[in-house]
């Protein structure tokens, strides 16, 4: 039980690394219980290698031990910075013209299902070009990413702070809410409560910076019926909101 965008986050991170530095041969991912309850994950290659005196460096920020390959040299730091964050290490073992082997750790703990029942809800029936979401925003960059990116499938409406997306709500009474956590006025769960007393089955899709398993747990725990972390993937958040619509309407 971890945190599913940060630790692909790192996977991919390292797999790209493998596959910049790997001209033949091949590319290993895998995974291993760890007795000591952790869950080890490897990317393997048979690249150039890393030398010895070097392996530790390769964490520190900004380092690029070839300046010809694309990249920033920050891709490492950022990996371990959120591997650390999560409970865990990362390392590297790598031999010079045979490869290397990126490894990291995350505590394991087991999933148990709630066995909680699926709530059912009385769906409305409503037009595909009628369906309407209103995001509760106040930075206008992470505003007009939205807007554009739904824009096109959905009506839109807008609120600069949580108390404005409470007033919002009670005068349109839109189909779907997307709630920044952290609103001016009225901060994301004071919002959020306004807009249950008005509507308790409206969708309420929270926004945050933040995706770690803690943050995760404690949106789920307010009410909120689920959340995207910042920087927003278009795929996953169009998914999300088909899901909850899904549950609550006939989409004609």
């Amino acid at each position: 039980l971890t945190d599913r965008n940060r630790l692909h986050q790192v996977i991919t991170n390292l797999m790209t690394n493998a596959l910049k530095f790997t001209d033949g041969g091949a590319i290993t991912i895998g995974y291993a219980l760890q007795p000591d309850n952790m869950l080890e994950f490897y990317v393997s290659d048979t690249g150039c290698g890393i030398p010895e005196q070097e392996q530790q460096a390769i964490f520190n920020r900004f380092v690029k031990l070839n300046r010809f390959v694309q990249g920033t040299g920050l891709g490492l730091p950022i990996c371990q910075t959120i591997v650390e964050r999560m409970g865990g290490r990362i390392g590297v073992e790598s031999v010079m013209g045979k490869g290397s082997t990126f490894r990291f750790t995350v505590p394991y703990r087991r999933a148990e299902r709630s066995g909680k029942a699926v709530p059912e809800h009385d769906r409305a029936n409503v037009r595909k070009d009628e369906i309407t979401i209103l995001i509760a925003e106040d930075n206008p960059s992470n505003y007009k990413f939205l807007e554009s990116i739904l824009k096109k499938r959905y009506n839109i409406l807008h609120a600069w702070d949580g108390q404005a997306a409470v007033e919002l709500f009670r005068t349109h009474r839109p189909h779907l809410v997307l709630m920044d956590i952290n609103m001016p006025v009225l901060d994301g769960y004071g919002a959020k409560e306004g807009i249950r007393r008005l509507s308790p089955e409206v969708p309420v899709i929270a926004v945050t910076a933040y995706a770690f398993a803690s943050d995760e747990q404690k949106i789920l725990a307010a009410g909120f019926d689920g959340y995207i972390a910042k920087p927003i993937n278009p795929s996953i958040l169009f998914g999300k909101i088909r899901e909850l619509l899904a549950e609550r309407l006939h989409i004609l």
